[in-house]
């Protein structure tokens, strides 16, 4: 069945060279088939793309073959039919143009000429690609628009094309994601492209239609689908109001610039200036004509509270400047009042230590040479001075500090002979002595200060102790030992009492009762 439409095809090499003079079956030559093809999404942009000086008219549908058009066993019999009367044709016309060659070297030809198993693979996938076969399509429906392109023949086994169908159904669908993302990045760098082209058309308030108008038949442009190439369009018109709103800034921040700078040059322009007098001065000023008349008083304006700003930045900076001073004043102040106080400590300590020293000089002065408790301050104050280290003459010590120590080593004097004196009275005059050494008027140690004073006066703690106070130590003494016989005896009366018999006590009570009776 001849097709209606006859669309540009692609060329193919024939892969089995047909062994020559051979009669074999094999040796068919192939040719290629009928069946038309049409280039991918993706060769058709780049097409695009490359032809875009020259508009073509380009292939949008493949054509179907006369075996696609059939259904069942019908097709392939009459295509196998016609396969069959074709080689015969091919057999015959070999047979006398290479009568001459032999056999053997037919067949080496034959073998260089064959494709490897690789590019067989390869061609085969390039079959069911240009065929049309669709992602998980099914073997026996596909058949019928492969089974008579000599590259499904390439492939001598059925199982091995059988697999490769397999695995081509399986991964088209990657493939066609892939290859759809390719056309469409190429589709997006085509436009931008265009684009960029087209700059000297296109401006900040340059809409779409009227883009499209002088643009909209170029390859590049059908290429992106509306929805892209409105979005990529306004990203450039964007970009360049963008660009425009930005001169229009800096233009409008150089006049500002100016105008602020010819109010500067004033001099006179005060925070109670009015406005109705600067313009008069100014007028004829290029700076003052290059401001809109609704803007000049306007920037006027915030030039004075640019300056009453500026004041106020004066005075809080020179009264954070004079806090800063009175805060650094304060803390020297009070690094002095600290610094002071660390030298009057380390002076009182230093006096301390210096009056601890006068004074252990002079305790041991006292010690050396004071040795009488009953020693006066008068008498003994002439010897101290004569002192040759000058204990006696120490500047951290006045006189009342000398009388008052001299004062407590007498009586540490005293009260140290005193207690000697009580350790003789009470090793001396006891109740055993008393009993020994009694007088024939009944005077003993207890009882008569004379008689004891005798028993004493050999010790030399007896003299040490002054007169005056001997007797009262004495009696102090004596009343202790009084005090504790008369609780012994106390103590042993009571021991007695409880020591009595119980029949005592009865005769002691019935006696008692009879007295009372009589």
């Amino acid at each position: 069945m001849a097709n209606t439409h006859l669309q540009p095809e692609k060329e193919y090499t024939p892969l089995l060279t047909p062994a020559i003079n051979t009669g074999s079956r094999d040796a068919t030559a192939l040719r290629p088939s009928g069946v038309l093809v049409t280039s991918s999404a993706l060769d058709l942009i780049k097409k695009k793309l490359q032809d875009s000086g020259s508009p073509a008219t380009l292939p949008t549908a493949p054509a179907l073959s006369g075996a696609s058009n059939l259904d069942g066993t019908k097709a392939v019999d009459s295509s196998a039919r016609g396969l069959q009367k074709e080689n015969s044709k091919d057999k015959s016309k070999d047979t006398n143009d290479d009568g001459n060659i032999s056999e053997t070297t037919s067949e080496s030809e034959a073998e260089d000429s064959r494709p490897t198993k690789e590019e067989c693979t390869t061609q085969f996938k390039e079959m069911l690609k240009e065929r049309g076969v669709a992602p998980f399509s099914k073997w026996e429906k596909e058949l019928p628009k492969i089974v008579f392109d000599p590259r499904f023949k390439a492939i001598p086994s059925y199982s091995e094309r059988k697999a490769i169908f397999e695995h081509y159904v399986k991964t088209r669908a990657d493939e066609e994601r892939k290859e759809k993302r390719a056309a469409q990045k190429a589709a997006v760098e085509g436009f931008k492209q265009l684009l960029e082209e087209a700059k000297e058309d296109i401006h900040h308030n340059t809409d779409y239609h009227t883009f499209k108008k002088k643009w909209g038949d170029d390859p590049r442009f059908e290429a992106l689908d509306r929805k892209e190439r409105d979005t990529l369009f306004n990203e450039r018109v964007l970009f360049l109001k963008r660009i425009a709103q930005e001169k229009a800034q800096a233009a409008r921040a150089t006049i500002v610039s100016d105008f602020r700078s010819m109010l500067q040059e004033k001099g006179d322009i005060s925070l109670n200036t009015r406005w109705s007098k600067v313009r008069d001065s100014i007028r004829n000023d290029p700076r003052y004509k290059a401001v809109k008349h609704e803007d000049r008083e306007a920037l006027f304006n915030e030039y004075l509270s640019e300056l009453k700003m500026a004041e106020e930045e004066i005075s809080r900076v020179a009264k954070s400047k004079n806090d800063e001073e009175e805060k650094l004043k304060e803390r020297e102040r009070a690094l002095r009042k600290r610094k002071e106080r660390e030298e009057q400590e380390v002076e009182r300590v230093r006096l301390k230590t210096c009056r601890k020293e006068a004074v252990e000089s002079y305790q041991a002065l006292l010690v050396e040479t004071i040795k009488d408790p009953q020693a006066s301050w008068s008498e003994s104050k002439t010897k101290l001075e004569k002192d040759p280290q000058g204990r006696a003459a120490n500047p951290h010590l006045d006189q009342s500090d000398l009388e008052k120590l001299f004062r407590e080593h007498v009586q540490t004097l005293y009260e140290r002979c005193a207690h000697d004196f009580r350790v003789l009275l009470v090793s001396l005059i006891t109740a055993e002595a008393a009993s020994q050494h009694g007088s024939e008027d009944g005077k003993t140690v207890l009882t008569s200060w004379s008689s004891a004073k005798v028993l004493l006066k050999a010790d030399p703690r007896y003299a040490k102790v002054p007169r005056k106070d001997r007797e009262s130590l004495w009696r102090r003494h004596v009343d202790d030992i009084q005090r504790r016989l008369k609780l012994g005896n106390e103590q042993d009366a009571d021991k007695s009492s409880r020591n009595r018999s119980p029949g005592d006590s009865l005769n002691f009570s019935g006696g008692s009762r009879r007295t009372e009776r009589r």
